[in-house]
């Protein structure tokens, strides 16, 4: 593969994953909407001034809100038969009454709690009271508004519709920031990648000495080897009394590869062998030695 072929690999990948991270945290924030959507709808809803009968098939600790704007998608139970949308006017909210009872006819006890709100697809509520059902079954919810009897409100119970959704968000924002760092970075690395050499074609390597030093540029010949050292031969040691030994010759040989010289000649000792003369030491003994 080409230098620009992994160049464009790796910018199309930094480019799927920014809009993979993108696409992700689209569908999670969607989702987010869409389970405190789907929280909000599914919580039971009693009117005022009705015996309103609530099934609760699980134990556990559940909300009251009081909705100030909303409609009945299904049903209710109870003694009134009441639909369509609803609405109170107005920022201040009449009292309301609240009573329960389980299916043993026992009082359940309503704690008083506030802070959790929302305003979702039409619906308006604020939490009110929290309680806990010990025994699934159905429980009686009456509802009744002090003073003006003609202000109807409505009371949703149910879970949490944004026990969740805060998780979700997160993982959304958290995504859409990988998305973003991940493939930008790995997009701008592929900008950055060494480009090839002009048509393809790779520099020879610079050739070096046994010590690592260039000897010549590439593609030119390599110089021819220097002459060597001239040394005269080594002959066997002699010395003639009187004849100093020849010295060896200083002149550089004419010829290509240099020759090694010839050994000097030895001098021819002379015939006097006498005692009195001084004889070399290499000498073979004469006949009065013996």
């Amino acid at each position: 593969m080409t230098t620009s072929s992994k160049q464009s690999a790796m910018f199309g990948t930094g480019l799927a994953v920014l809009i993979i991270g993108l696409l992700a945290a689209v569908g999670l924030w969607y989702a987010a909407d869409q389970r405190q959507s789907d929280g909000v709808s599914n919580l039971a809803r009693a009117p005022s001034g009705c015996d309103t009968t609530l099934d609760f098939e699980a134990v556990g600790e559940f909300t009251m809100y009081i909705e100030t704007a909303g409609r009945f998608d299904v049903p209710i139970a109870g003694d009134c038969a009441v639909e369509g949308a609803y609405g109170v006017l107005g920022d201040s909210l009449p009292a309301v009454s609240l009573e329960m009872t389980s299916p043993a006819g026992d009082d359940v006890v309503l704690t008083n709690a506030s802070g959790t709100t929302y305003d979702v697809d039409g619906f308006t509520g604020e939490s009110i009271r929290t309680f806990s059902v010990e025994t699934p079954g159905d429980h009686i919810l009456r509802v009744d508004v002090s003073g003006d009897t003609d202000v109807r409100l409505v009371v949703a119970v149910g879970k949490d519709p944004s026990d969740g959704v805060g998780m979700m968000q997160l993982g959304a924002v958290l995504a859409a920031l990988a998305g973003l760092v991940i493939g930008g970075a790995v997009m701008i690395a592929s900008r950055r990648s060494p480009k090839p050499a002009p048509g393809g074609a790779v520099a020879a390597p610079w050739p070096t000495a046994p010590q690592g030093w260039p000897t010549a540029p590439p593609g030119m010949p390599a110089a021819p080897p220097g002459p060597e050292r001239w040394e005269p031969a080594v002959g066997p040691p002699s010395h003639t009394p009187g004849v100093p030994p020849a010295a060896p010759s200083t002149q550089a040989p004419s010829g290509w590869p240099p020759q090694p010289a010839a050994p000097p000649a030895l001098p021819v000792p002379p015939n006097d062998r006498s005692d009195d003369a001084q004889r070399s030491p290499w000498a073979p003994p004469n006949d009065a030695a013996q």
